[in-house]
């Protein structure tokens, strides 16, 4: 909570975004230079001495042009980055004084930047693949594979333990993705997306799977039979568990339409567990990356 005492203005939050987004000192986006003119006093702009040309520091990112403060705007960044339990626009358009609508368009905002960062990464080593549905059965149907509730492929990869501890694994990170169905074809599309050539797949042996190493994957062929799933698979399960928790807690009648943002949210998180101190940084400098959808159009 330290980072909320030192947020106290706008002048505070525009430097420390300019610090993120150019640690080495800010540069003009045209000519290259770092020769700058005082900032305009009514406008978020400087003026290059060389070229002459106006840098806005926001340009390019997903605070420039929209609604919230940099105050608001680091405020969310900082809860979404760091509470676990997840915060809802609800919630924050009341402590932040402004509109629900404005409030779940800047979240929205937040969870894209989270999504495209993790998707520049891929899965490597030892990886363990299964199923979750989400969502309320339907009445009469029967649970897990087969039932009408949305169907979402994990994976989590791990690492072996050598040595004395042979028998100790270490959880690493996760990739998550809401699917029509659990096919072959789903399946291997879904490791050609978020896997590393020529990593070790240990699933429950459902049929869909054996066909990865077709594919320059290998599949740990160890299916369930009489095991508990939970002790063959006990990486992936163990997320499963604190995911759907998250989602039941956080995102009550939560749609179909929006499921896999919280995913991506919650996959965001899990997978910088370990850098605490690196929480905020790295989720506003994810959300300095070039912004491709107007404000506007999340709000309509």
């Amino acid at each position: 909570m330290t980072f909320l005492l030192h947020c106290h203005s706008e002048d505070w939050c525009e430097k420390y975004l300019i610090n993120v987004r150019w640690p080495d000192g800010m540069r003009c986006l045209h000519c290259g230079q770092q020769n700058f003119s005082p900032r305009l006093p009514k406008k978020r702009a400087y003026q290059c001495r060389e070229c002459r040309r106006f840098l806005y520091p926001t340009a390019g990112t997903i605070f420039h042009r929209t609604r919230g403060s940099l105050m608001q705007w680091f405020i969310m960044i900082f809860f979404m980055a760091t509470d676990k339990r997840g915060v809802s626009a609800l919630y924050l358009s009341e402590q932040l004084e402004m509109s629900y609508p404005t409030a779940w368009a800047m979240l929205q905002r937040i969870r894209r930047a989270m999504a495209k960062r993790d998707a520049a990464y891929k899965l490597g080593g030892h990886v363990e693949i299964d199923e979750m549905f989400i969502g309320a059965p339907t009445e009469g149907k029967e649970r897990g594979r087969g039932t009408e509730k949305t169907p979402v492929i994990v994976a989590v990869s791990f690492v072996p333990g050598t040595g004395e501890k042979e028998k100790e694994e270490y959880m690493g990170f996760a990739k998550l993705r809401v699917v029509k169905n659990i096919d072959e074809e789903t399946i291997v599309a879904f490791a050609k997306d978020v896997l590393a050539p020529g990593s070790t797949v240990r699933s429950d042996g459902l049929s869909v799977y054996p066909s990865l190493e077709k594919h320059g994957f290998i599949h740990d062929r160890n299916p369930v039979n009489k095991q508990k799933a939970h002790v063959l698979l006990p990486h992936v399960h163990l997320f499963i568990s604190n995911c759907k928790a998250f989602i039941q807690g956080t995102s009550h009648g939560l749609a179909e339409t929006r499921l896999q943002q919280y995913l991506d949210e919650f996959g965001y998180r899990f997978n910088r567990r370990k850098r605490h101190k690196e929480l905020f940084d790295r989720l506003l400098l994810a959300c300095l990356e070039k912004e491709e959808m107007p404000f506007a159009a999340l709000t309509e």
